[in-house]
């Protein structure tokens, strides 16, 4: 697959309980075309799997979930649910996947380092890695540290669940260095409020993305624009 980087367009994390719900369907179409068998860790209650089982005929998905409510819910609309801890790993009994998905989760583990090694092992042959991660380098979280403030709150960036923090860059080390080659990295941008220059600015970010090559040291002027108006990292990995 060639290596492939851009931004998407997506919404944040609710601050309701309908984030168990959402769909998340910028990250099912990170799911590639020919994954039969998907385990989504952390799945809440299941919709993204569901999302994918409606709009691929055939495909099997089973999730993880340590919440038991939701656990509950998904192994409703699901062919599976583990109702354990990312850390601990897929029911031995279950099929090797041929794509995993860590959808804003691996931000809330101890070692998330370890765990993406442990699901390496699980992961078929050919298979994938799809990951979502918040973005540290986002200009709110700049603004706060500017002033000397850095403040948790119930959601988004600087959920107060939040246990590791990365930018562009660490969150592309870790996978790798976690035995994975990325192979699509894609900004999920927020562009300030609508002005009459507001499309030329989100063109000039999405120019700025595509020509980023994936792995790079680079921190000029536009790349530190495009980390200041990104909320999220969305990734694709070969196993």
């Amino acid at each position: 697959m060639t290596p492939e980087h851009h931004s998407v367009a997506a919404g944040q994390k609710a601050a309701d309980d309908s984030y168990y719900e959402h769909p998340r369907e910028e990250i099912a179409a990170l799911v590639p075309p020919g994954a039969r068998c998907i385990v989504d860790v952390g799945c809440g209650a299941g919709a993204l799997g569901k999302h994918l089982k409606e709009s691929r005929p055939g495909v099997q998905v089973r999730g993880v979930e340590i919440v038991p409510e939701e656990a509950e819910r998904a192994g409703r609309v699901l062919d599976d649910v583990a109702g354990t801890d990312a850390q601990n790993g897929m029911p031995a009994h279950w099929p090797e996947p041929d794509c995993v998905v860590f959808a804003d989760v691996l931000e809330h583990l101890t070692d998330p380092w370890a765990v993406l090694r442990q699901w390496r092992r699980h992961l078929a042959p050919g298979g994938s890695l799809v990951v979502s991660l918040p973005n540290i380098a986002h200009r709110s979280v700049v603004a706060g540290l500017v002033r000397g403030r850095w403040e948790y709150g119930p959601y988004g960036i600087l959920d107060r669940m939040h246990l590791r923090f990365f930018t562009r860059w660490s969150a592309v080390e870790m996978i790798e260095s976690s035995g994975y080659k990325v192979r699509r990295l894609l900004r999920v941008f927020d562009v300030m409020p609508t002005t009459p220059a507001r499309d030329k600015f989100r063109d000039y970010l999405d120019h700025v993305a595509r020509s980023e090559p994936i792995v790079h040291d680079r921190r000029g002027p536009s790349i530190i624009l495009a980390d200041l108006c990104t909320t999220q990292f969305l990734i694709v990995a070969g196993g």
